[in-house]
């Protein structure tokens, strides 16, 4: 209960609402591999962003939920601050390692903002990746078709 306390008086206290995550669940896709959205992993993405905002001793992983794991982080000043922060968790290896491990197959991204700062957390669970859209059927052949008569033996 009091996690929930804490979280509901960082989320009116902070600045800006947390953003929608389709960007940076789009990002971590393009950069590793799709997950199945998570709606409580949302939630707690969402948690997490204004946990982390709230301070500056509050950033860390000693918030995480049980059964999950996280990746955190924040910038300013980027043009991009999306791909700034997928570049930055590609370059660490904790991270990588993580979003490179296709046991954690579900996810929940948020972004906010407070001021100029952009605050980042993905949250993962185990879980299957989402099956593989079918592929398209073969387009038909372009051009003249020939056909070769049926050189097949009937039975005797």
């Amino acid at each position: 209960m009091p996690r929930v306390l804490l979280a509901l008086l960082l989320l009116l206290a902070t600045a800006a609402p947390a953003g929608a995550d389709t960007g940076l669940t789009n990002a971590v896709a393009a950069a590793w591999f799709p997950r199945t959205a998570d709606a409580g992993l949302h939630a707690i993405a969402h948690e997490r962003v204004a946990e982390i905002s709230a301070c500056d001793d509050c950033f860390d992983h000693g918030e995480m939920r049980p059964n999950t794991g996280e990746v955190l982080g924040y910038n300013g000043g980027m043009a991009d601050p999306i791909a700034s922060i997928i570049d930055g968790w590609k370059d660490s290896d904790g991270h990588n390692a993580l979003l490179s491990n296709r046991d954690y197959g579900k996810i929940g991204c948020a972004e906010r903002v407070v001021g100029s700062r952009h605050y980042f957390a993905c949250v993962l669970a185990l879980g299957p990746l989402p099956a593989p859209a079918p592929s398209a059927p073969a387009p038909p052949p372009s051009g003249p078709v020939f056909l070769l008569p049926d050189t097949r033996l009937s039975p005797p």
